[in-house]
């Protein structure tokens, strides 16, 4: 089980700061070398871009993410981003949009960064990729539905 170091809270400001950021920059490339620092290879950078720019585009992805599963070489945290957009390009019940799922990957991925610490950063960055392309795309879907019904019936207690 990872070792957090101060408080959730304090893990939280530092990796929305570094978010944040890195949004700022206008490149998707600042958000994958900002993972290097937990475990993510620098020549996977370019790889994982062009991953991403296939989601973005929505393009075939498959074939990005194939070949970074296919390498024996390919870190945890770059197989775990491929692997969640291979799966959702091929069909993941309730993804529809592989920007989003890419995306809360990468972001989710940020959670290594702070708070954890030791060889535990690595294991935290992969879980953070799978939870946030659970989360994004959820978001988003959860948010279609309040517009389609009304926000008072999603807030219900009973029902």
């Amino acid at each position: 089980m990872p070792m957090l170091e101060g408080t959730v809270g304090e893990a939280f400001d530092l990796d929305i700061s570094n978010s944040l950021g890195d949004a700022e920059q206008h490149r998707l490339r600042y958000h994958l070398l900002r993972l290097t620092v937990v475990g993510l290879a620098h020549d996977e950078v370019a790889e994982l871009t062009d991953l991403g720019r296939a989601c973005f585009k929505d393009q075939d992805a498959g074939k990005s993410a194939a070949a970074i599963l296919a390498r024996t070489d390919a870190t945890p945290l770059a197989r775990a981003i491929a692997d969640i957009v291979q799966r959702t390009e091929t069909g993941t019940p309730g993804h529809d949009k592989l920007r989003d799922v890419f995306l809360g990957a990468v972001l989710g991925a940020y959670v290594g960064l702070s708070g954890v610490t030791g060889s535990d950063k690595e294991t935290a960055a992969v879980i953070g990729a799978t939870a946030g392309a659970v989360a994004v795309p959820t978001q988003a879907f959860i948010s279609e539905q309040i517009q389609a019904a009304d926000l008072d019936s999603y807030l219900q207690v009973q029902g």
